[in-house]
């Protein structure tokens, strides 16, 4: 096969690769939304939780959407806020294979942390719903 034809085969399977790649924006996702008021941001997140970290650390989700956390390590750990009112939210414990969805309506940053492991910390960005 020339070098030519190698190349061309190589960007299109890319192209391919690449297309795939997008979210709908009510997927149960980690992508990131666009900006504050744009319906672009997902109505759905998931956060991981391996390797004693939040996958990701920051996440965007549009108001009245969800995030789901799931834990992947053989230790507990919680995902919680000291925030008040609509933006508090706290997971309560999660063992191996655990998941809980909160749902949060007010628009804000939320730092959320573990509060088993105060080092692993994480914010939620909850953007207007832009319809």
């Amino acid at each position: 096969m020339n070098l030519l034809r190698v190349t061309a085969v190589a960007a299109a399977a890319a192209s391919l690769a690449f297309a795939g790649c997008g979210s709908d924006g009510d997927a149960g996702s980690s992508a990131q939304g666009g900006e504050a008021g744009d319906s672009a941001a997902p109505r759905r997140v998931t956060v991981k939780i391996a390797s004693y970290k939040f996958v990701p650390e920051t996440v965007r989700v549009r108001a009245g959407g969800s995030v789901t956390w799931e834990n992947e390590d053989d230790v507990t750990h919680d995902a919680q806020t000291d925030a008040g009112g609509k933006g508090a939210f706290d997971t309560q414990a999660l063992t191996l294979g655990d998941t809980k969805r909160v749902t949060l309506d007010e628009p804000g940053r939320y730092a959320f942390y573990c509060s088993y492991h105060r080092f692993m910390e994480g914010t939620v960005e909850v953007v207007p719903d832009g319809r």
